[in-house]
């Protein structure tokens, strides 16, 4: 008897299955295929952001001053008088890695002057300069040796072991470093000794031997410190090439031991961090400085990525830190000339245009009058809609080296750059030999657009199918307005307005079943760029009408009435035989009761729903719900609440579906914020719900 009910459970199951179904294509009518993968547009930056001060970085790589060229860090105004600017000093080396000490004691800086060790000199020069960053920045900020004041906006951390300054936060604005600038001479420096702390003379244990050898015999006949790290300096210089071509030491060897002993070629921190190592390997404390090198007499110049630079310390007794520099460029400085020659700038070529997002590239010449190149100099390259107009704003997109006479800038044009018709300004900076010079060709900033189609790629023959359109600039993902779109099907052309949005929509019909194509497209514009895309269409045969008893008898309602029939006719032979079989019954053996497997409702790419309540059952329907929403339509975001989100839905549905919308999301909020007990019933309502306003959901227009 419980086979015979459990059956005829089956049955009734199975025919409110058949009926729901056959109600849902009664009342869908046109169903086409939707794209359910469909995804907003991503937004893809040109930009090359600078690097170089970016995050409390705790080691510097020997070698680390070979990278590609890329854009201004920062922005200097004023001479520096010095060409060694600091971020942070290092005592602690190991296999090829400078860090700073671990156990420093950071101090909240405000603003206040910092006092000065009273044993050194009361003769010195008070220097002032102004430091722009030309990107976000963070951790330790440039300042300079012996710096005594800083005015900045946020808030500082300050080391007074490395004489360094730490930003707590991401910073952008300009501030002003205040340092003291002492000059010693040779005689004062002889007659001084060094002195430093126990960290600054320490040596891996594996490079003591044999670099202690090496720097007594470099120093040998010395009998000062200063005089003993002139000739640690010299000897490098006299016997080891500068070369960025160097070839890294292999992973077993350490980088200074390569160095001395093999390559014999590197970069300034192959050169200053020997002559750290073998300085301290004859008892004199000498410390790592990383910063950045720069013009010392400038009043104005931008600080690049390869200006990276790392330098020795010494701290002499009654004097304080002294710098010295171990690379062969620095030997000699080349003499100042007081006269100031004039330039002229010219632009000899460019990129035709410049697009949003992208980079772009500006060359040319700088010369003297007399048409001799100018040696050494910085351009900076701008953007300006009207060059005479004094009250704009001059937007700066790249800034390079003149080398020989010749400059080749790589600009951004970012995404802040509207599309127009702009001047091209190089400017050429002023350095204590030359004049500034300007050259301002003509410039078209342009944006590249992408268009794109959605709509059913399955369509009926003979009916009418909503289908948009949109373009975008893909360097932010900025609608594009009031561009003029060609949409191409079979033998039509339309030409549609994009609204303020970048979009468009339009009615299609296909009169022969098959497969064709859809394109739209926008040609070049002013200061747009062309785009296309096509989709493949398939058009099918409709169901057919009623017109004949078969068909009649399989559509809706009759195919209720034929499921049912078969139900009873099924459920009566069952009946009869299970009667036949207990009948034929033997006592048998009782055997274990083996429980059903659990049973999983609402499934979505394979993937059972795991619950441990129906209300939670409900809630996990909806949120699953919601997240396929969110594929169709990227309107749909996660702040919504379910009634906003019911409604976002209305418009893209059937009125049909009103009455399924409601009863989903009341569903969810008495499951959600209700104390009502929920019944298994609900649960598999709700599951049937969304299965019948996914069907809706495919014929994609509002009755």
């Amino acid at each position: 008897m419980k086979r015979y009910l459990r059956l005829v459970a089956l049955l009734v199951v199975l025919t409110l299955s058949v009926g729901m179904l056959s109600s849902a294509i009664y009342i869908l009518g046109d169903i086409t295929r939707l794209d359910l993968d469909e995804s907003p547009p991503t937004s893809t930056l040109g930009l090359a952001e600078a690097q170089g001060l970016g995050g409390s970085e705790q080691e510097a790589q020997i070698g680390f001053e070979q990278q590609k060229p890329q854009g201004p860090v920062l922005r200097i105004r004023f001479s520096t008088r010095n060409k060694y600017l600091r971020r942070y000093a290092a005592y602690n080396y190991s296999n090829g890695f400078w860090n700073k000490p671990t156990d420093m004691v950071a101090t909240e800086y405000k603003g206040e002057l910092i006092p000065q060790d009273p044993s050194w000199p009361d003769t010195y020069t008070k220097v002032q300069f102004q430091i722009t960053p030309m990107v976000n920045l963070t951790g330790y900020i440039l300042s300079a040796q012996n710096t005594n004041n800083i005015t900045f906006s946020n808030s500082l951390n300050y080391y007074e072991e490395i004489q360094s300054f730490e930003a707590t936060e991401r910073y952008d604005d300009s501030y002003n470093v205040s340092y003291k600038l002492y000059e010693y001479s040779e005689a004062a420096l002889r007659t001084s000794h060094a002195i430093g702390p126990p960290e600054a003379l320490e040596v891996p244990r594996d490079l003591v031997s044999d670099l202690t050898l090496l720097a007594e015999s470099i120093v040998e006949g010395e009998l000062t410190d200063y005089g003993k790290l002139v000739a640690i300096r010299e000897y490098l210089i006299e016997n080891f090439e500068l070369n960025q071509e160097f070839t890294p030491a292999p992973s077993m060897i350490d980088p200074i031991r390569w160095f001395l002993y093999n390559q014999k070629a590197g970069v300034g921190s192959h050169f200053n961090s020997a002559f750290i190592v073998l300085a301290r390997c004859i008892g004199i404390p000498v410390r790592a400085v990383i910063g950045y090198k720069v013009n010392d007499k400038m009043e104005v110049q931008y600080v690049m990525p390869q200006q990276a630079y790392m330098w020795a310390e010494t701290e002499f007794e009654n004097l304080g830190w002294v710098t010295i520099d171990a690379t062969p460029v620095n030997l000699v400085d080349s003499e100042f000339n007081v006269t100031m020659q004039p330039t002229v700038t010219n632009i000899t070529g460019s990129d035709p245009i410049a697009i949003r997002g992208k980079q772009f590239n500006v060359w040319g010449t700088v010369q003297t009058l007399n048409g001799s190149a100018v040696k050494e100099s910085q351009v900076e390259v701008m953007l300006k809609m009207n060059k005479t107009d004094l009250n704009e704003t001059a937007l700066i997109v790249g800034v390079g080296f003149v080398e020989d006479g010749l400059f080749n800038v790589t600009c951004d044009a970012t995404t802040e750059i509207m599309v127009g018709d702009y001047n091209l300004i190089a400017h050429t900076l002023e350095t204590p030999n030359y004049k500034e010079s300007w050259s301002d060709p003509p410039l078209k900033v342009m944006a590249e657009t992408v268009v794109k189609i959605t709509g059913p790629r399955q369509v009926y023959q003979g009916r009418n199918i909503t289908y948009r359109g949109s373009i975008i600039d893909p360097s932010d993902g900025s609608p594009v307005i009031n561009a003029s779109l060609r949409i191409n099907y079979l033998d039509q052309e339309l030409i549609l307005t994009s609204d303020d949005y970048g979009k468009v929509s339009f009615l299609a019909m296909f009169p022969e079943n098959g497969k064709t194509n859809m394109s739209l497209g926008m040609p070049e514009a002013m200061y747009f760029l062309g785009s296309a895309t096509n989709m493949g269409i398939t058009v099918i045969i409709p169901p057919p009408d009623a017109n004949n008893i078969i068909a009649l008898l399989f559509t809706f309602p009759y195919n209720i009435g034929m499921a049912l029939t078969a139900a009873i006719g099924v459920g009566f032979y069952a009946a009869n035989r299970s009667r036949r079989i207990q009948d034929e019954i033997v006592d048998e053996e009782p055997r274990a009761r083996i429980e059903p497997k659990r049973e999983y409702i609402g499934y979505e790419d394979g993937v059972p729903l795991e619950y441990r309540s129906y209300e939670e059952g409900v809630v996990k329907l909806f949120n699953r719900f919601y997240v396929s929403m969110q594929r169709i339509y990227p309107d749909i975001d996660d702040t919504m609440t379910p009634r906003e989100f019911q409604y976002v839905l209305l418009d893209r549905l059937p009125m049909h579906a009103d009455a399924l919308l409601e009863d989903l999301v009341s569903s969810y909020e008495i499951a959600m914020y209700s104390n009502i007990t929920l019944s298994q019933e609900d649960f598999k309502r709700t599951n049937a719900t969304i299965e019948l306003v996914i069907e809706l959901m495919k014929n994609g227009k509002r009755d």
